[in-house]
């Protein structure tokens, strides 16, 4: 598959941003009952610490507290969810993780701040790289929670994919997409990531569409489902996608023009590549270069468009003298019998020092020029001169003997 629409898990791996539930206040009545009255009023003094964001003063006093308190007890747990969401501010993730998960080990807060401390944990450990944690932290939290939203089975399929379990992250990944309002682009990513991993193109096809037809401002989904079209052989659906795009105006690039230009060609529909070629260099929207200009006189040669691709070719060879492009061309002008033209221009490659293979079709096909022309002594000249190169030599003695048979 091509590289326009090749991406990889790792690359539509979205950067979690860690909105973790702020603290909340600890409920006067339920604190009475499970927190001793100093506990109470050193957590609530840390609180507003917290709420002024004196964090590395709030740090300090979980620290001191928690060192004071029964290290298996509800007051503990308490101490240490408080001092993750600290750690969390203070962006020293791996110390929120180890405090989260100590509050955790001690299974004594309420099951809705222990759900809620899990999905929190299983962001973290997402975001310092350890999906595996992440994932078993949340298949906990799913067998729990009532109405798991969009973003957490989001998280789950992240989760999957960090740990290259493709397979199973499209499960999770399309039920976030189904279950939100207003699924984000690179949701369809991640799980359009995922076929790619998997080398499920087909089942690639249709998710495609669907993001063309969500978002299409984006032209890099147009090259996608082409490039997933070509990696499945099936050329005339590319063609056809493409085409679709260039008339909505979606293929902008350079590249993508180019692209379509030489499908038109490859899959027989020449002279729409020549004028496609055409239009966008006269527009500035392809470069005109003599590799362009080469390809479109390719594209109108093979339309049967001859003139047209004689006038391409000589531009592209005034932008880039090149041997191969100069034969070509002289070969164009002699089945036009255009035979001075043609005669200039084998002059002009011959000059060039031209060596080998295409030194020896040179001499050749400028002896054939001057017969064409009545010319004999100036082709036997020319014959002569490719008598002596390996590549030609037989070719040019029967044309030798030949001219010996008619004088």
């Amino acid at each position: 598959m091509s590289q326009t629409g090749r991406i990889t898990a790792c690359a539509i791996l979205l950067q979690l941003v860690i909105l973790l539930t702020p603290f909340a206040p600890l409920p006067v009545e339920a604190a009475a009952r499970t927190l001793s009255p100093l506990t109470y009023r050193q957590l609530t003094g840390i609180r507003e610490q917290m709420d002024r964001q004196a964090w590395d003063a709030a740090l300090s006093a979980l620290q001191q507290l928690i060192a004071e308190l029964d290290p298996d007890s509800y007051e503990a747990a308490v101490t240490l969810q408080m001092l993750g969401h600290v750690q969390v501010n203070r962006e020293a993730y791996p110390e929120a993780i180890r405090a989260f998960a100590a509050s955790l080990a001690l299974e004594q807060l309420p099951e809705e701040t222990t759900q809620r401390l899990r999905y929190d944990l299983a962001q973290l450990y997402l975001a310092e790289q350890q999906p595996a944690q992440a994932s078993r932290l949340l298949e906990t939290w799913f067998k729990t929670a009532p109405e798991p939203h969009a973003e957490a089975w989001l998280l789950l399929g992240h989760a999957y994919a960090a740990q290259k379990l493709y397979r199973k992250a499209i499960p999770p990944l399309q039920r976030a997409i189904k279950l939100a309002d207003s699924p984000r682009a690179q949701w369809y990513e991640a799980l359009l990531a995922m076929h790619y991993e998997l080398q499920d193109y087909r089942a690639s096809i249709p998710l495609l569409e669907d993001m063309i037809r969500l978002f299409p401002e984006r032209d890099r989904y147009w090259q996608q489902l082409a490039a997933v079209q070509l990696a499945l052989k099936d050329d005339r659906a590319a063609v056809n996608m493409l085409e679709l795009a260039y008339r909505d105006g979606a293929l902008k690039r350079e590249q993508d023009l180019l692209q379509l230009a030489r499908l038109y060609l490859y899959t027989g529909i020449p002279y729409k590549s020549a004028r496609l070629l055409e239009e966008q260099i006269a527009q500035g929207h392809i470069t005109d270069s003599a590799e362009n200009r080469a390809l479109l006189a390719q594209a109108w040669s093979t339309s049967k468009h001859r003139e047209q691709a004689i006038l391409a070719l000589q531009k592209a060879l005034d932008k880039k003298p090149d041997p191969e492009l100069g034969m070509r061309l002289a070969q164009w002008y002699f089945d036009a019998q255009r035979w001075q033209a043609a005669e200039q221009t084998l002059q002009t490659l011959i000059g060039t020092q031209t060596t080998g293979k295409l030194a020896a079709q040179a001499w050749l096909l400028l002896g054939i020029v001057r017969y064409e022309q009545g010319r004999t002594d100036a082709a036997r000249t020319a014959f002569s001169s490719a008598g002596k190169l390996a590549d030609a030599s037989a070719a040019a003695q029967q044309w030798l003997r030949f001219l010996d048979a008619g004088n």
